[in-house]
Formats: structure tokens, sequence, C-alpha cells
């Protein structure tokens, strides 16, 4: 598999990867980014950007968050989605080729932006750019599940919602016509997981092994006597009330893009070399760098639940 993809970009963007799309353009071969169960693979990427810079320059590169709450929305996603298709009485064979899992935007705004498009050159030093081709984003569709204000004719057109899909990020929500609501215009997947999981289990384990010995308060732990059952309740009283070390709000940090890799510096001409992880194949870059070239080495593709 060719696994090296240049790129050619202008400075103070934000521009987005889409390494799935883009190893399916330069190979000739459909690269899904889940497996037809709906575990989301990753990718293990070199990068190397260079540029003109000014003092201090830098690069950020945003990847989806390779947490449980991600790795579960894929799953759902692709579950409810087959349910959706088998609802309608679409077969598995009438989904098409290239349609049997899901192709999720990054957040909110990576459909309405730029997402850059790898490059070679020709004999002649023009430059060749792999924009050919069919990747379709995935598109759902439910019907509404809220009050309509305008009446609907059942003898015109059914009425439903039909959104695209973003892993990161909140649902984006618009307004509708009495034949098409359009009330969910994009869906983010950790969100719409959040909701649809309503609570967090915070999952509990005793100690495998105790270590025995004089004066070791480990021990001592299991062997306590009365004495110490009004401490013990105490600590029982804390710990039934406190909450999880992180975000519970459906709409919480737990939706957002992280930072894989940052890179800088104060080279006139910067040369920035890093690693990073790329779950679902996509990114967003914030680039400080006039003229910017960026080659991306994939290494290799596992699934994320194996790097987690």
């Amino acid at each position: 598999m060719e696994n090296n993809l240049f790129y050619d970009l202008s400075a103070n963007t934000t521009p987005y990867l889409n390494l799935a799309r883009d190893l399916s353009r330069i190979n000739s071969k459909n690269e899904e980014v889940t497996t037809r169960d709906g575990h989301v693979y990753g990718y293990m990427c070199e990068f190397t950007a260079t540029g003109t810079g000014t003092s201090n320059s830098g690069l950020f590169l945003s990847t989806a968050p390779n947490s449980w709450r991600m790795r579960n929305s894929f799953r759902k996603f692709h579950a409810y989605r087959n349910i959706m298709f088998e609802n309608a009485g679409v077969t598995d064979g009438e989904l098409g080729r290239y349609g049997k899992t899901i192709r999720p935007y990054l957040d909110a705004k990576h459909s309405a932006s730029t997402t850059l498009e790898p490059v070679t050159l020709n004999s002649d030093g023009s430059t060749v750019t792999y924009n050919e081709g069919e990747w379709t984003y995935s598109k759902l569709a439910v019907t509404p599940t809220y009050q309509a204000t305008v009446p609907i004719d059942p003898t015109e057109e059914y009425w439903a919602d039909s959104f695209d899909l973003h892993i990161c990020e909140a649902n984006i929500v618009s307004g509708g016509t009495e034949f098409e609501s359009g009330y969910y215009k994009s869906v983010g997947m950790i969100h719409s997981y959040n909701i649809d999981r309503q609570e967090v289990t915070t999952p509990t384990s005793g100690a495998d092994e105790a270590i025995t010995g004089p004066s070791n308060p480990l021990a001592q732990l299991i062997s306590s006597g009365n004495q110490a059952v009004g401490e013990v309740i105490e600590i029982t009283e804390d710990q039934e009330l406190e909450l999880p070390p992180y975000d519970l709000d459906n709409d919480g940090h737990t939706i957002e893009t992280v930072i894989s890799s940052f890179v800088s510096s104060s080279a006139q001409t910067p040369t920035l070399r890093f690693s990073a992880f790329v779950p679902a194949g996509l990114a967003r870059l914030t680039v400080g760098l006039n003229d910017m070239t960026l080659s991306v080495r994939v290494v290799g593709k596992v699934l994320c639940k194996d790097m987690a």
C-alpha cells in the first residue's frame, strides 16, 4: 500500500485532513474507517511540516479523543444505522459497495471548511491533485420527535430529519418546513451518545491482594475492629457523594477534539517533525507557517480500542 501523502496549504488557515479518503484515492482502494461491526480504526502517522515562519511559529494537530465515549459512539451509531436501513426495507446489498460503514466529519465546522487534498509532481514539474472519485460523508434520517408548528399534508411528502454526522462538538439544529423538519442539521456522535446514555456508571473494584505483616496499614484495612467503624462510615458517605473525575454534561468537555500534537520552531524556515495517532483518520490543523507543505507517512492502521 502507498502510505505517503503530500499536501500544500497556505498559512494561518484551519484546514482538515481525511487520511482514509486520501489513502483511498492514492491506492485506488476503498479505505473504511470502521470494521463491519462498527469498531473504529485509527492511523499511526509521522508528520513533517516545512514553511516560512516567524519567531516561534508552530502547528497544532487536533483529533477526536481516543476515549471510550468516542469508540462506543461509533459502535452505537453503526448498529442504529443498520437498524434504520432495515426498518426502511433496505438490504445489505442495496447499500452499495462503499456504504457499509460510517464516514463522519471530525467536528461541527468540518463540512464547511477546507479539507486538504494530496498532491504529486508530474514529469514536467506541474502539480497533480488527487481530487477525483466520490467520498460521501454519511447521512442519517429519522422521524422528528417534536411537535410541528404548521400542519402536515400526508398526501404530499413524508416528514423527516436528514442530517450529517460529526464526531466531536455538539449537535447542530435548525428550523424546518411543513414537509421536512430539518431540525438536525448535523449530529455530534459523542454528544448524542452522551444524551442516549443519560448517566455515567463508574465501576468499582477491590484490591486483588493484600500485603500482610506487622504495622502494615494495608493489611490492617481488613482487620480493623469496631473502633474504626465511625471513621469508615464517614469515608463511605464522602465517597457515595463523590462525582466521577470527568465532565458529566452531555455537551461538556467530552465532546471536544483534543490536541494530539504541537510543534514549534524559532527558525525562519522551520522543519517540524512529529508523530501522532489519528482516530478515524480525521484531523484539524492550526497553522502558523507561510507557504507550508505537509507530508504524512501512515505507518500503521489499528483499532482505536487496541490503543486505549
